[in-house]
This record gives C-alpha cells, structure tokens and sequence, in this order.
C-alpha cells in the first residue's frame, strides 16, 4: 500500500499516558458517570497496583472475579451486577483479561441479550449501545485499552475467540508505567511479547496501512530496545515507561489492520492446552516471521531498519532469547502439547485471522510448522 491508496484511521480512544497519571483517574470517571464500578480480577484485587487505582476512587464498589481467560460466564456476572447497582461507568483495572471482561459487559449491560453468548458463539451482532469504559492497564502487552476486540472464552463450548465491535472502544485509556514496575519478569516478557506480535502483524496484515504501520514499527522499536531490560530491571523506569508506550502504540497499529496467523493459532493453543494469551502468540513468532519474511520484500527491509535490527534472523533470535528469559514454552513438549496432536492444532488453527496473513497458509504448512516446533 502506497499514501495514495484509499485508507482510513480512526481511534475514538482518548489516551493519558505517563507516570502518576492515575492520579487524574477520579475527573475522568466523573466526567463519564456518577455511579463507577471498578473491575479487576481475582489476582490483581490483591496486589499494590489495584489499591492504587481503589485509592484514587474511594468507597466505588468492586468486581473481581474475572478469569485470566474471561469467561462468557464472567461477562455475564459482570453485567448483571452492572445492572444490579444502577452503574453508568465502569473502570477496569488489569491486563487484557479484566479489560477484555468489562469491554464485553460493558455492551451486554447496554443492550437486550441475557448472555454475551449470543454474540460469542451463536452469530447475534454486537450492537453499538455501551457504558462508557475507562481502562487502565497494569501490563505492558494487551493494547486492550486501545482496541474494539475482546477475547472471551465460552467452557460450555470450548471456543475461544474474540468479539468486535466500534462499541468496545474504551472511552478513556489511563496508561500509568508506575502500574508496572511490580510485574514479574515471566509476567513481563509475556506481556511484551504480546506485544511484539501486535506490532508485527498490524505491519504485515493485508489490511495494512499508513498510520497504522507507523505506530507497529516504533512499538516494535521500544519492545526490542527495552523488554529484556524492563524483565531484568523490573525497577528501571525508563523501560517500564517505553514499554507501556509500546504496547498501547501496537494496540492502537493492530486495531484496524487486525492480526494474522500468530493470533489465529494462539486461539486452540489457549483453548487446547491453556497457555496464556501472550505465551500462546510468543509461541509460534519466530516460525511466523521465518514464513512470512521471504514474501515481505522491501516492506520487511524497511520494518527491521526501523526497529534498528539488519535481518529477520537476529529478530527471531532475539525473540527466543526473551522467551527463554521469561521460561516460555519453545517446543511443543515444553507446552505439553503431543505430537500426535499436531493435525487437529493444525486444522483448528484456521481462524479467520488467517486470512490477513501476507503469505497464504495451508493445513499442511501449518502440520510442517507444528513438527519444527516439536
């Protein structure tokens, strides 16, 4: 795609970014509602970052029992205790789960559907009714805050794959880097990574675009400068601060353009074997640039001379140094994933995500993909 081709950006997003912004939390809420209720999951609601944020809106009711993969069953809960308390803004503090949980009940709550199901799995369109949403991200990964996605998980069904919609915008992103400097180095490099694989398939999606490639080459750029350093460091923060910048930058380059075959074969591997998000995408990155590289031409060029790299092996060398900082998963054993079952990954694999890759993937790439990774 050249400048000159037909293209548009849009993100309804407002973005506050820098350390201590939280402390503007409480006029952004007001400005959105008067009845707030703050949403985390069932880990974060103990830790220092949540009782920051608890800090800044004193008293405002709490939901925490959000899933590290939220549930349609956690939506659900979410929604009818929106309803409950008469909520008109919710403020959802966490990583991409507690934020994916609220965008969905958000909708939910707003609309005439008794489950976030329909949507999920049974083909009902999202609608454009919402509560306004205020996130704050405590990782440094999701881009969620910036994004209209939210990945839900049905255990009823065993599916696992994101809803869309204008309608799961975030009306505000409040983005503190000070949130993260308490993440574990595994948290850290998970998060990063995922990232890195926002930045890197918003760049190279068929949907592709100016702005968008733009934002996906300096993320990509802060990830690869500063993620080994913020996972070894966890106190540095000036690579807590470009790390939390990257990843609301990818999220803000991969939400138009959307992912490709990394998040398409992430889906079974969560669902499957319940690796995390960011594990499952970190997963098959090297593989997917390795495949994906050689059809890229001078666009690749141009992306690793952004990100400061000469060449697609050091990038995918790099990856696997930071996988194996954060102790991820590198082969197929070390995720306790069976050989045997490589070609059902392969076939469940076929999201359509897998159509925005820029180099057609077959059932039987995929199977010689899986096997290298054995």
């Amino acid at each position: 795609m050249s400048v000159a081709d037909l293209w548009t950006f849009k993100l309804p997003t407002a973005v506050t970014l820098g350390n201590g912004c939280v402390r503007q939390l409480p006029q952004i809420a007001v400005a959105h509602g008067a009845r707030p209720l703050l949403v985390t999951d069932r880990e974060l609601v103990r830790l220092p970052p949540f009782a920051c944020v608890q800090e800044m809106l004193p008293g405002v009711p709490v939901f925490s029992d959000v899933t590290p993969d939220p549930t349609v069953a956690s939506v659900d809960a979410l929604a009818a205790q929106l309803r409950a308390g008469r909520h008109d803004v919710v403020v959802a503090i966490g990583g991409g789960s507690a934020m994916d949980c609220a965008k969905a009940a958000a909708c939910l709550v707003a609309g005439n559907l008794p489950s976030i199901r329909a949507v999920h799995s049974e083909g009902v369109p999202l609608g454009s009714a919402h509560l306004p949403l205020i996130a704050v991200p405590t990782t440094a990964g999701t881009g969620s805050e910036v994004t209209p996605f939210a990945v839900l998980s049905d255990t009823e069904k065993q599916i696992k794959g994101p809803i869309a919609g204008d309608a799961l915008y975030p009306v505000h992103a409040v983005v503190d880097p000070e949130l993260t400097h308490s993440l574990p180095r595994k948290i850290t490099v998970v998060t990063g990574l995922d990232a890195l694989s926002h930045a890197i398939e918003g760049y190279w999606s068929r949907n592709h675009q100016p702005i968008c490639d733009l934002m996906a080459i300096e993320a990509a750029r802060l990830i690869c400068a500063n993620l080994k350093r913020a996972a070894q460091q966890p106190g540095d923060a000036e690579a807590r601060s470009a790390m939390s910048c990257a990843a609301t930058l990818a999220g803000a380059a991969f939400q138009l353009p959307k992912n490709a075959m990394v998040h398409a074969c992430s889906f079974p591997l969560s669902a499957r074997y319940h690796l995390a998000h960011g594990t499952a995408c970190a997963f098959t990155l090297e593989e997917a640039i390795r495949f994906n590289a050689p059809v890229m031409g001078e666009r690749m060029t141009s992306f690793l001379r952004g990100i400061g790299l000469a060449s697609a092996e050091e990038l995918t060398a790099l990856i696997h140094e930071l996988k194996q900082l954060g102790g991820l998963p590198c082969t197929l054993r070390d995720a306790g994933i069976p050989t045997a079952d490589i070609p059902s990954l392969a076939r469940e694999s076929f999201h359509p995500l897998m159509r925005n890759n820029p180099r057609t993937m077959t059932e039987a790439d995929l199977v010689t993909m899986f096997e290298r990774l054995a």
